[in-house]
């Protein structure tokens, strides 16, 4: 490997600072929380949705980091468009830029960052290797699929990582973008209620990604999720990690779901409408589960156990991509932001039998009934719902888009009132 594919990732080796175009000044909730696990032994794993800005707050701890430490005791590498061996980018950073070995350091801790580690075949044994040999190195990795990264760095690196969500943008990050005093805003939400509903709505359609959250024209928006984070991961993320062919198939369930969210999947139907094997129709499902773009939810039957064994309903991990995918989205308001309280709530069961139950929070021995939209129906509903389970409801709601109230003892609130607390 030669040392301008390193030298083109870690410039303050030069300059010893960070490129500030790099960076942004507004820091997410979750570099606070990272910020004390900087002198822990452990590899810290960050993994999210493309363009959620995994690769930023990296560059926001090393731009920390070259406070307090030689530069070139810092190391970052990117993965997502080369795919080199973790052992050939460690061993010429030790030869050409540390000019040492690790083993040698004795107590100067060396920092390393990888990014997109998902790309990297059997990463998480190599890293294990590096982690057991060499306590000098401080490890912190990032990934874009959820599911196989979890499940490779619990079975491998046990005892030795620690694992973080960066989640879509919040609405109180995203007011704060835009401004906002959110300190002021909750002491008397309602003072700041016509000022608040456009922003609301712009967070609704494509505010939860923060390169978006101070853009105002809508179709530099689509393109945007749609370019840069959708096509990526269809088309080469998917593609990549589990060698898919049928790449129109991929396609046509993505625009399922895009005109259906929120569907409840029938693996065999969408099979035989296809004209698919049903084994395939679910590997596809589940790939753009662990991708991050899609998220499901259980049919609750009493028990999670139990629920993870029935039906099951298929949103996306944003509304914004229901947005980017339709330009009539007068009728899919409602769908969007079902889609917006599962993940601000990150619901894991809905209900379903002779009626239905949008969303169902399990706490301890306790749930939670949430109808989303407000009318009569859905009051019954509720309150059907109520009955089966009785004293195990600890207690019910409706989220509407603007309104709010009580009705039949059943609290009604208004969504970008339940984005604040």
């Amino acid at each position: 490997m030669e040392i301008k594919q390193l030298e083109q990732f870690n410039p303050w080796w030069k300059t010893r600072e960070m490129n500030r175009e790099w960076t942004k000044s507004y820091k997410r909730v979750l570099y606070s929380a990272l910020e004390k696990y900087l002198i822990q032994r452990q590899i810290i794993l960050i993994q999210g949705l493309r363009r959620m800005g995994k690769t930023t707050l990296l560059f926001q701890l090393i731009e920390d980091l070259l406070q307090k430490v030689e530069p070139k005791r810092i190391l970052y590498f990117s993965f997502d468009e080369q795919i080199v061996d973790i052992r050939e980018v460690l061993e010429t950073y030790q030869k050409l830029v540390l000019a040492a070995t690790f083993d040698t350091l004795k107590e100067d801790k060396v920092y390393v960052f990888l990014d997109e580690i998902q790309k990297v075949e059997n990463w998480e044994n190599k890293l294990k290797t590096y982690y057991d040999l060499y306590p000098q190195i401080k490890l912190f990795i990032s990934g874009s699929a959820s599911v196989r990264l979890l499940r490779r760095s619990k079975e491998s690196l046990a005892g030795r990582i620690y694992d973080f969500i960066l989640e879509p943008l919040s609405f109180k990050e995203f007011l704060e973008i835009n401004g906002k005093d959110l300190q002021k805003i909750k002491e008397n939400p309602e003072l700041w209620k016509r000022e608040l509903l456009p922003l609301f709505y712009k967070y609704l359609k494509f505010g939860t990604f923060p390169e978006l959250a101070a853009e105002e024209n809508e179709e530099i928006a689509r393109k945007y999720i749609m370019n840069t984070v959708v096509d990526r991961i269809i088309y080469k993320d998917i593609i990549e990690e589990f060698k898919v062919k049928d790449i129109e198939l991929m396609k046509s369930i993505f625009a399922i779901l895009c005109k259906n969210p929120g569907m409840l999947v029938n693996f065999k139907e969408i099979a035989n409408n296809l004209g698919r094997d049903q084994r395939t129709i679910a590997n596809y499902f589940e790939y753009l589960e662990i991708s991050l773009l899609t998220q499901s939810v259980y049919n609750y039957r009493g028990s999670p156990l139990a629920s993870l064994r029935k039906l099951k309903k298929v949103y996306f991990t944003t509304p914004n991509i229901i947005f980017a995918y339709n330009t009539e989205i007068q009728d899919l308001l409602g769908y969007m932001l079902e889609n917006l309280v599962l993940m601000h709530t990150k619901a894991t069961f809905f209900y379903k039998e002779r009626y239905e139950v949008d969303f169902i929070l399990v706490e301890d021995d306790s749930i939670i009934g949430i109808e989303v939209k407000s009318n009569a129906i859905r009051y019954n509903q509720l309150l059907q719902f109520q009955k089966k389970f009785g004293e195990k409801v600890k207690k019910m709601m409706i989220i509407d888009l603007e309104n709010e109230g009580k009705e039949k003892e059943i609290e009604i609130i208004s969504a970008w009132k339940m984005l604040l607390e």
